[in-house]
Parts: C-alpha cells; sequence; structure tokens
C-alpha cells in the first residue's frame, strides 16, 4: 500500500474496524464468551456511531459455518471476506478494498488471540498497514495464551490497547459531534444491571432519537408522562367540543286569534268557583192605620 498517510482529521474515515473470525463454533469455546460477545458488540456499535467501516472475515465458512448473526446484524452495510489462511490480512480481496478505499488503519478484535489475531499483527507491519488491537474485545480458549500474544504484539510495535481508549483518542475531544452518543453507547454496555443478552437482542442505536412510540412506551412502563406530550382527553369530552353548541328552541307564538280561543278553552275547563248565596232580609209588613 502507498506510504502516504491521511490528516489527523480525516482518521476516521480512513479507518476500518476488522472484525477477525467471530464465528460460533469458535465463541462457544471461549471460557468468557459473555464478556467477549458484550466488548466485540460494543466496538461494533462504537464503529457505527463513529462513522467508521467495519469489515468481518470468516474462517472456511462452509465447514465452519457465519459470523455469529447477533454481531452481525450490528454492523449496517458491512464487508464479508472468507479466508483458509490464519492471518485476516491474507483474505482474497481484502487488501484491493483497503487500498480502493484508502484506509490506513485497522482496529482489530475478534477471535483467536494467539493464532489470527497474533498472525494478523505480523503482517500488517509487512503490508505497511497501521493496526491496533482491541484488547478487551479479543479472545481465546485459554486466557493465559491470550495474555502472552498480546504482549508479544506490543513488542512488535503494534498498538494493543482498551476499546474505549482507541475510539475517545479518535474522537479527540468532548466538542466532537459525536462525543455524546459514544457517551451514552458508553454508559449502556458498562451498566452491569444491563445483561449482555439484552443488549444484543436489541438494534445497534447509533445516537439516534427515539420514536415518539417508544418513549410513550417508556413512559408507560415507569408511569409518567412524558415531557413533551399532553395528556389525551377522554373520547366524551372531545366529542362534547367538537360538536357545536345547541340552539335554544324559540317560543313559538301564538297568533291573537288563536289566543283567544285558547283562553276560551281554558276557561271552559276551569274548575267552577262555588256560588255564594246572598242572604235576603225580609222587611216586616207595615201596618195599616186605624181610623
Amino acid at each position: 500500500m502507498s506510504n502516504s498517510r491521511p490528516k489527523s482529521g480525516d482518521l476516521l474515515s480512513s479507518a476500518a474496524l476488522l472484525v477477525v473470525d467471530a464465528q460460533d463454533c469458535f465463541i462457544d469455546t471461549l471460557s468468557e464468551k459473555d464478556a467477549f460477545l458484550r466488548r466485540c458488540a460494543f466496538a461494533i456499535d462504537a464503529a457505527q456511531t463513529l462513522g467508521i467501516r467495519t469489515l468481518f472475515t470468516e474462517q472456511a465458512p462452509d465447514k465452519l459455518g457465519p459470523t455469529n448473526k447477533q454481531l452481525k446484524e450490528r454492523a449496517a452495510k458491512s464487508k464479508v471476506f472468507s479466508k483458509r489462511s490464519f492471518s485476516a490480512l491474507s483474505a482474497p480481496g481484502i487488501e484491493t478494498y483497503l487500498r480502493d478505499n484508502e484506509i490506513y488503519h485497522v482496529l482489530v478484535c475478534g477471535l483467536e488471540t494467539p493464532i489470527c489475531i497474533y498472525q494478523t499483527a505480523l503482517q500488517s507491519l509487512g503490508e505497511d498497514i497501521d493496526a491496533t488491537f482491541l484488547t478487551d474485545a479479543l479472545g481465546c480458549r485459554r486466557p493465559e495464551d491470550g495474555e502472552v500474544a498480546i504482549e508479544a504484539i506490543r513488542q512488535l510495535d503494534c498498538q494493543a490497547l482498551p476499546s474505549e481508549t482507541v475510539f475517545y483518542s479518535l474522537l479527540g475531544s468532548a466538542t466532537h459531534s459525536r462525543f455524546r452518543p459514544f457517551s451514552k453507547l458508553v454508559a449502556t454496555y458498562s451498566n452491569p444491571r444491563i445483561p449482555t443478552a439484552k443488549i444484543l437482542s436489541e438494534p445497534a442505536n447509533s445516537g439516534q432519537t427515539p420514536s415518539p412510540s417508544s418513549s410513550k412506551e417508556t413512559a408507560k412502563r415507569s408511569g409518567k408522562e412524558p415531557r413533551h406530550s399532553k395528556p389525551e382527553k377522554p373520547e366524551s369530552t372531545a366529542k362534547k367540543r367538537a360538536e357545536p353548541p345547541k340552539k335554544k328552541a324559540a317560543r313559538k307564538q301564538v297568533p291573537p286569534s288563536d289566543n283567544a280561543d285558547a283562553k276560551a278553552v281554558s276557561r271552559k275547563h276551569a274548575p267552577k268557583k262555588p256560588a255564594i248565596k246572598k242572604t235576603v232580609r225580609k222587611r216586616p209588613a207595615r201596618k195599616s192605620a186605624k181610623q
């Protein structure tokens, strides 16, 4: 590859995450399988958050099977290279891909540290490719062998550092536009109360804003209303407000003739008042005058 190197501002575009042989047949032999899956998934999510390409290599996939499905699905638009050699950089087509896309720096994670990872380190020196090995995202059947291999990689003048150290170095400062989503990613993976199985079962989140439906669902679980959402009004109240107010029925005016008839009818059917008897006083008869 060319000896030209990108400027510091182009580090992200000139780097790629290389996931080596993360196949289930190898993962199942690990004594710390859960820890490997968690840290390898973190490296993939971090690369996606920072906009770094992700590449996979698979050792004889026709016989040993493909990359772990949960890890593979976390990387959008990834490239897969099949190989028979132990070094990942010897996979057919990978050198051409790196050269055509002007990738000069690979971040390496995967399996197994004393074999494929170590031989990848050896070849990176001969191919003039800068390689950084993510120590917390590497694995092997016997951890003691892995420690010896990592020390040997350091002796080759290759960088071997924890993944958080490497990705924070690529960000450079807290003013980077991807600093906040990356910090949230670190908090999620560092939380021991969140099981690895739960992290892997959920889709990768590259710092995107959650949809309103997911925020409502979270609010329901916590018993709180979403901060920016208004409480829903009852359906009956909404209908009442939607309907126009009813007008009061105007009193029907009765024409004068009809009014007179109505009064006559009311008098006819009105209860009769008891008659008052008049007492007539009889006057005494006048006596005739005697002569």
